[in-house]
């Protein structure tokens, strides 16, 4: 049994290892997922306005905000995507996938991640009820989607757990 890890091999290279087939298909298909964050839902999700009460408010953070924000957001998808080129099999067990990244990747794929997450649950209207299922159903796309939000999010918890390890490590 082959264990999902998220690691630093050196000074500027990231690996995550240990990627079922099922994994695998899961991260080559982020992109895809990122490519629908403009559709209403999900544009709603990642680019909310800040406040219920003021539209004026609302206008102008809409109008000066979400511009940058939502480059930074299509920046870390290109990101991301150009790294998932090299997501390939393991030198020692080809059904075991790996993928290497530049360090400075790192809090772009944090973000992706965490955008696909959203957007996932906005376009599949996944709710708390839903991620505490315990019944699955590989034909229903809404399962399937919170089996990715549940991938997804461990990659991130794995991300931010590298990031703190470093910090504590820079420290000393």
């Amino acid at each position: 049994m082959t264990e999902l890890r998220v690691e630093r091999l050196d000074e500027k290279h990231v690996r995550i290892s240990g990627l079922t087939a099922m994994l695998a298909v899961m991260l080559r298909e982020t992109p895809e997922i990122l490519e629908l964050r403009d559709g209403p839902d999900a544009s709603a999700r990642l680019f909310p306005d800040p406040t219920a009460t003021d539209d004026k408010i609302n206008k102008e953070w809409q109008q000066m905000v979400t511009p940058e924000l939502r480059h930074l957001f299509v920046s870390a998808a290109e990101t991301v995507t150009r790294d998932l080129t090299v997501l390939t099999g393991s030198k020692g067990d080809p059904e075991v996938y790996e993928v290497t990244f530049p360090v400075e990747h790192l809090s772009a794929w944090m973000s992706a991640l965490n955008q696909a997450r959203l957007i996932l649950a906005e376009v599949h209207k996944i709710d708390e009820e839903d991620m505490e299922r315990r019944d699955f159903d590989p034909q229903n796309q809404k399962h399937l989607a919170v089996v990715r939000i549940q991938l997804l999010g461990y990659l991130l918890h794995l991300f931010v757990e590298l990031e703190n390890s470093n910090e504590s490590t820079d420290r000393v």
